[in-house]
């Protein structure tokens, strides 16, 4: 249970980061979301909620993080887990930026069929709603 896209952009990885990591703008970008909220500076071990569009609010925390190139949040669901991992790169002089989703856990094929087909449909264009903004602000 896993999704991935990977897109090309003009503006630079410092950008991508800075709106990855500015999570009470998630919503800006991310069409599955009404709102996000972080408790404390985005970092390793730092609680946060998701406030999604459809269904109750969840928790997660920022499970991994190296600044400036890679993170993952991680959601924890009845007998799963939902890891969101973000990551930056290069390719012919462009940024490249990653976004995966993956499910854990002994009901994981439970809540990817629940969750799984809206994330699929859903990434792209929040990939490029991220790639708008980037390429604007530069």
């Amino acid at each position: 249970m896993h999704i991935t896209h990977t897109m090309l952009t003009t503006a630079s990885p410092e950008r991508i980061w800075k709106i990855w990591t500015d999570v009470k703008n998630w919503k800006q970008w991310d069409v599955m979301l009404r709102g996000a909220l972080l408790k404390g500076n985005f970092q390793k071990n730092v609680h946060g909620v998701f406030i999604p569009e459809k269904g109750p609010k969840a928790e997660f925390t920022v499970t991994s993080c190296d600044p400036n190139f890679s993170y993952t949040v991680t959601t924890k669901l009845p007998l799963a887990q939902i890891h969101i991992h973000r990551f930056l790169g290069y390719h012919n002089m462009k940024t490249t930026f990653t976004h995966e989703i993956w499910v854990e856990g002994p009901l994981s094929w439970m809540w990817w069929k629940f969750l799984g087909r809206s994330a699929t449909t859903q990434l792209s264009q929040a990939m490029k709603n991220v790639k708008q903004l980037a390429e604007a602000e530069g």
